[in-house]
């Protein structure tokens, strides 16, 4: 939306003279006429670009195309993909800012305007997610079927993992993934039964078929149950075990106690039997060995009744989430100190939305946390993983004492265009405001403790911002403090700051230390949580006893370069014994960078 301010003056005449001369008015400019005298200049105008807006910028076939093209070289094409970009993400972004095509925009979109016009431009701005989301961006999700929970068991066929068997996890990974590149982040999701490993299903012997034995060649216990075939020896039960198709020799056959069992217990040839044994191809063929008797029906009374245990399984069982990532050519569990929590979206998220990814992050992940974490601290970070829209994705999440908000990467910025004999980006300022006939700007005042009083900072058109405790004789404790919107230092190398003061009624002994100036590059939004640097004043301070003005000097804030920071201005008469609250005022704020470089359009 356009919006001026304090220029209501200008509008009629500038819609009269259109409609009364609009021929000669544009003529003369276009013809360059010497005699063209500027009738429309405006110093305080703001304009917000909407969403139309940057889809004009990204039309192509336009001057922004063409000035995105211009930026480009035969092996590099990435000023045009960040012009792309600006549609997708519908807002500027690090490789196609405001600077470089908002010019071309105010000059199509305002061609009336003369030299000298000032327009300070609020535009849509992405600064990424952080750091430690960026490999989230590339994470691919994936949960265990069967035959890898085979795998991982080495063959035996539960379709369940248990403590036992999460540490072979990652050699299971190893031979799925093959070609992943190095850093790539697998969140896996796969059953669980929380059981002792002693006591997993299935319990030992593992009950299969004879296709099943032969299949996973595993020399751990099993159970056949199939008829007697061929009997090579009665006394010692050598005889094949036929289960359909298949069959397996059964090398020896006792009790328990290692006893001969086949004329004991009557076995004959065709009879159903059960035994347990270990798989064995020692000697060139497929034996079952070790060979210990179980049950077994005479032949035409036999039904065969395999083990199941599917039932208690599915109540036993619950799914996990777990975030890996290749480090070093191995799959390690991925690990963060950065955050006070990280964690993968558990199934049962999705189970309750009825969806296999989250649409809405903010609501769904947000009330996630509201539930399960009830005793965040203020400032914490919770780095969660989920199944977004497009595929796997993360995001970061910031408790601020009153609830969990999400860093979308999205920030709105500001900045200022001069029309010279072009439009100009003035990227050298990067934050200015009188405060002297022009209110508070967009500084918004936080009360700490007013001990009682109605303010202490506060606007007055012919003095700027002041600050001031002493009401009605009486000198107040009180804290309270004039913050800055975000200011984007973009493209500094030397960021300075300064501004012009004076102090009254400090009696030439007051504590410098009541009158302070603040920065931070993580404003939480309240200053009472929020970690800053106390500047140092470059030059003195004044003394206290008189309304003279001086400049500050510069503030360095080339710690800063490239940052978002926030300034404040602390007055803050708790400290110390208090001998006098003076009044501070404050005017001519300019956050700059010295002989930065301009863009043109």
């Amino acid at each position: 939306m356009f919006m001026i301010m304090k220029t209501t003056k200008y509008i009629l005449p500038a819609l009269a003279l259109l409609m009364v001369s609009c021929d000669n008015f544009f003529d003369e400019k276009q013809l360059g006429n010497t005699g063209y005298q500027p009738s429309d200049v405006r110093t305080d105008m703001t304009y917000t670009l909407t969403v139309d807006d940057m889809g004009q910028i990204t039309k192509k076939g336009t001057v922004y195309e063409q000035r995105a093209l211009s930026l480009c070289t035969e092996t590099d094409s990435t000023a045009y993909q960040a012009w792309l970009d600006i549609a997708t993400l519908k807002a500027f972004n690090e490789n196609a800012d405001a600077d470089i095509y908002v010019p071309a925009f105010i000059a199509n979109t305002f061609p009336y305007l003369d030299k000298g016009t000032i327009c300070k431009v609020h535009y849509p701005y992405y600064k990424g997610k952080t750091t430690r989301v960026a490999p989230f961006m590339s994470a691919v999700g994936y949960s265990l079927t069967d035959d890898d929970y085979k795998a991982v068991w080495g063959g035996r066929g539960a379709d369940y993992l248990t403590a036992t068997s999460e540490p072979d996890i990652p050699a299971f990974l190893a031979q799925k993934f093959k070609t992943v590149t190095e850093g790539q982040i697998l969140v896996l999701t796969y059953k669980t039964l929380n059981t002792d490993p002693d006591t997993i299903y299935p319990p030992l012997p593992y009950e299969c078929t004879v296709a099943e034995l032969l299949e996973a060649q595993e020399t751990v216990e099993h159970q056949l149950t199939g008829v007697v075939g061929t009997v090579k020896s009665t006394i010692s039960g050598r005889f094949y075990l036929v289960d359909g198709a298949d069959s397996v020799y059964v090398y020896g056959l006792s009790d328990e106690n290692g006893d001969k069992v086949w004329k004991a217990k009557g076995i004959q040839h065709g009879d159903q039997i059960t035994v347990r044994g270990k798989y064995s191809n020692e000697s060139g063929e497929p034996l079952f060995t070790d060979a210990v008797y179980v049950s077994h029906t005479p032949a035409g009374k036999a039904v065969r009744q395999r083990m199941t245990a599917k039932e208690p399984l599915a109540q036993d069982t619950v799914y996990k989430s777990v975030i890996y990532q290749l480090t070093q050519g191995a799959w390690t569990l991925y690990t963060n100190d950065q955050v006070s929590a990280y964690f993968a979206l558990p199934k049962t998220v999705y189970d309750a939305l009825g969806s296999t990814s989250v649409a809405n992050p903010q609501e769904t992940i947000g009330k996630y946390l509201r539930i399960n974490y009830p005793y965040a601290a203020e400032k914490d970070i919770y780095l969660v993983a989920y199944n977004g829209s497009k595929g796997m994705t993360a995001d970061e999440f910031t408790y601020d004492g009153t609830d969990f908000v999400m860093n979308t990467g999205y920030t709105t910025e500001e900045m200022n265009f001069v029309r010279s004999d072009k439009w100009v980006a003035d990227i050298s300022t990067y934050y200015t405001t009188p405060f002297v006939n022009n209110g508070q700007a967009d500084f918004t005042i936080q009360h700490v403790n007013l001990d009682g009083l109605s303010y202490v900072w506060r606007y007055q058109a012919s003095y700027g911002m002041t600050a001031s405790a002493y009401v009605s004789g009486t000198n107040h404790p009180v804290e309270d403090w004039l913050v800055s919107p975000s200011i984007r230092l973009k493209k500094s190398v030397n960021p300075k700051m300064h501004f012009d003061h004076a102090v009254r009624y400090g009696n030439q002994a007051y504590n410098k230390e009541w009158l302070k100036v603040m920065v931070t590059n993580n404003y939480t939004g309240d200053v009472t949580t929020t970690e800053w640097e106390h500047l140092q004043f470059p030059d003195s301070i004044p003394d206290g006893s008189n309304w003279t003005f001086m400049s500050t000097g510069d503030f360095d804030l080339s710690q800063y370069n490239n940052q978002s920071i926030v300034i404040a201005f602390q007055y803050n008469t708790t400290t110390g014994e208090l001998t006098s609250a003076p009044t501070w005022e404050i005017q001519n704020l300019l956050v700059y960078e010295p002989e930065a470089e301009t863009t043109e359009e």
